[in-house]
């Protein structure tokens, strides 16, 4: 009777089938790589918010805002763009050829500075015989000649399109205003002043927006609106925002690479020779 021959059993060890998993090694933490710019100017959003990316996240391309930065520098080559803020006082001569002159000077406060890139604007408000007159200018539009810093100072709001509703007091200025000299590496000056408005109505509700600058607006408001809205201000909703500033801010890497993009820009003029003019620049620093 035919019987197979028999096979050599190998006994393996158990611990090759173990079915206990190593714990893994935490991979080592990567020191950071941000490089810090010499001379880093902390106020950069504040005076270079056309150099700042768009809010919008959908809305950011890297290419994009490389060639309107090179732009932006060229441009800034051949016009001094001061340092101003919202509610510093400013002139802005630009062309106009229906006028005989062909220039048209304006002097305003800028109650407004929006945009971002080559789209950016700045609105100056002055009261001329009893009107409320404003305009918008491009900041880069090749019209603009001149602008100046009459006196530079900040508020205690990013916006003062309340000065509509308010008094003409607020928004009135010589236009023959001499420039006022701020020493440099002295803090940009608060100026905390608050307006009061006209009776209402008003263009828009300002009584529920959070704006510093403004008197107490809800005892002027009509005993209708405080009816139909209680005292409750409508972006209360932002306090509970934890990355609201990361949805529409700008990152500090951001910032610096801009600023290493401008003076790399700024020394390769000089050493050509074909200017002296700076870019990078701030008041409050003496950059």
């Amino acid at each position: 009777m035919f019987r197979p021959a028999a096979r050599e059993v190998v006994k393996i060890p158990t611990r090759f089938f173990s079915c206990k998993s190593e714990p893994t090694r935490a991979a080592p933490a990567k020191k950071s790589t941000r490089k810090e710019l010499a001379g880093l100017i902390p106020a950069f959003p504040e005076i270079y918010p056309d150099f700042l990316q768009s809010p919008v996240w959908n809305r950011r391309n890297a290419l994009k805002e490389e060639l309107e930065r090179q732009d932006m520098l060229e441009r800034r080559m051949n016009i001094d763009i001061p340092e101003f803020y919202v509610g510093s006082i400013v002139a802005v001569t630009s062309s106009d050829r229906n006028l005989g002159s062909k220039e048209h000077r304006f002097v305003g406060i800028c109650i407004r500075r929006e945009k971002e890139g080559l789209l950016h604007q700045f609105t100056l408000r002055n009261t001329i015989e009893n009107i409320g007159v404003e305009v918008m200018y491009d900041m880069y539009n090749p019209t603009i000649k001149k602008i100046e810093t009459l006196k530079l100072e900040k508020r205690l709001d990013s916006d003062l399109t309340y000065l509509v509703d308010a008094l003409p007091e607020y928004s009135t200025f010589d236009f023959h205003m001499e420039p006022q000299a701020h020493p440099a590496g002295t803090p940009i000056p608060v100026n905390e002043v608050k307006v009061k408005l006209k009776n209402p109505p008003w263009t828009r509700r300002w009584e529920i927006l959070s704006y510093r600058g403004i008197e107490d607006t809800w005892t002027q408001a009509t005993p209708w609106f405080k009816r139909k809205l209680h005292k409750t201000l409508v972006n209360d909703y932002e306090k509970y925002d934890l990355i609201a500033n990361y949805r529409t801010g700008s990152t500090k890497e951001q910032e610096v690479f801009v600023q290493e993009q401008m003076q790399k820009f700024e020394k390769e003029r000089h050493a050509a020779g074909l200017t002296r003019r700076r870019i990078l620049k701030s008041a409050a620093s003496h950059k």
